[in-house]
């Protein structure tokens, strides 16, 4: 008896470690997938209209993100396998949608927006010469500020998101959501202890 159960336990076993690796196998092919599509949703004029690079990425991803399940669901139906679920759909979701964002935050919007990105990139194009920091700092400011307007750039996304408003009389005013989201970078600030200057001028 003790020889027949051993018999029967191994290869359900071995079936279950298949199910798993195919399972992870699906998983990360969806994602790669899902990659090449927020790529591809990038590239054409699909909501272009969203300005703010942050704001339509956010949307692409979850399009993205979207698709890689649909895709998910017609592989499991077409295949006939019985080894992903529901669950499993949701969690591909999640899955291409939270690795897209952190690749789409750290890297493309990095790009657009760093100020480090900014400095290389002048310094590499002007390389037959050298520069002390205050040329450095002059630079940054008569070419990233005034001529590429960075701070219309950064004032329009506030007003895009409701943080600040035109008044009446032409000023500007933070809004209660300006001041919730002020709150959540102190407090952001506090926990991890990042520079106070940027959130408590």
């Amino acid at each position: 008896m003790d020889t027949s159960e051993k018999k029967t336990f191994k290869p359900v076993k071995n079936s279950a470690v298949r199910e798993i690796l195919l399972t992870l196998l699906t998983y990360a092919v969806l994602y790669v997938v899902s990659f090449f599509l927020l790529v591809l949703l990038i590239r054409l004029p699909i909501f272009s209209g969203m300005h703010v690079l942050m704001y339509r990425g956010i949307v692409l991803i979850v399009i993205s993100g979207i698709i890689a399940s649909v895709l998910m669901v017609l592989f499991k139906k077409l295949k006939g396998i019985t080894w992903l679920s529901a669950k499993d759909v949701v969690l591909v979701f999640i899955l291409c949608c939270s690795i897209n964002m952190v690749f789409f935050t750290l890297i493309p919007v990095t790009v657009e927006r760093s100020v480090s990105v900014f400095m290389l990139s002048y310094m590499d194009t002007f390389d037959e010469r050298t520069y002390t920091e205050d040329e450095i700092s002059e630079i940054f400011v008569d070419k990233y500020v005034t001529e590429y307007g960075a701070f219309e750039k950064r004032f329009d996304e506030q007003l895009t998101t409701g943080t600040i408003e035109k008044n009446a009389d032409g000023s500007y005013s933070i809004t209660s959501k300006g001041r919730l989201i002020v709150k959540l970078f102190r407090l952001i600030s506090d926990v991890f202890e990042t520079d106070k200057r940027l959130v408590d001028p």
